[in-house]
């Protein structure tokens, strides 16, 4: 009996010590506010797709590895370019796994998505920088942020950042339906053929 609760406490303390090593929970709950504006303008933008999704990493001597779907949700904005995206606990006992969460901001004629005022924080020091961008990712679950969408100019601008903007394929397809249609309406602006329309 003593030797099955030395062995049960040398378990504890080794999953205490690994659990010191690698990070159990994702970094944030949520819930994640925010306005989603046109960059140059300044002008709100209704119909964004919204999508978050989690992937549960498993650790390695490698590093993080075998990534296995978790959850995902997608959200709309609405007519004044805001959304709310909903609180989600995503959180796991086991000190070896870990749950990253990715995000994906999508309009057509639209590029990659930041943090209003990114552009001027490049010209900060590398220190003032990584503030400015915590303190925006703090603000994200807080009260809101704004969030701007750089409008792309050209075909070539439009054709090579649409090749970047689906989720990972370990998203089920059917949690990714407002997407789907919204590549899809951008491919055939670009007289490309639809790449989900009718599929499974």
């Amino acid at each position: 009996m003593h030797r099955l609760a030395s062995l049960a406490f040398l378990l504890l303390a080794a999953g205490m010590a690994l659990g010191a090593v690698w990070p159990s929970r994702a970094a944030a709950a949520g819930p994640w506010k925010a306005q989603v504006v046109d960059a140059e303008t300044g002008t709100s933008l209704e119909g964004v797709v919204v999508l978050f999704y989690w992937i549960k990493d498993t650790a390695s001597w490698g590093g993080w590895a075998g990534g296995e779907f978790y959850h995902a949700e997608e959200v709309v904005t609405s007519p004044d370019g805001r959304f709310v995206m909903p609180a989600r606990s995503t959180w796991t006992l086991l000190p070896w796994k870990r749950i990253s969460r990715e995000i994906v901001i999508f309009k057509p004629g639209y590029g990659q998505w930041r943090f209003h005022g990114y552009d001027e924080w490049r010209k900060l020091s590398l220190e003032e920088q990584e503030a400015r961008l915590q303190a925006a990712w703090k603000q994200f679950e807080g009260d809101g942020v704004v969030i701007a969408l750089p409008p792309l100019k050209t075909h070539e601008e439009r054709r090579s950042f649409l090749h970047r903007a689906g989720p990972s394929a370990l998203v089920p397809r059917e949690l990714t339906k407002r997407l789907e249609g919204a590549i899809d309406q951008e491919r055939i602006y670009l007289g490309l053929p639809p790449m989900y329309r009718g599929k499974p």
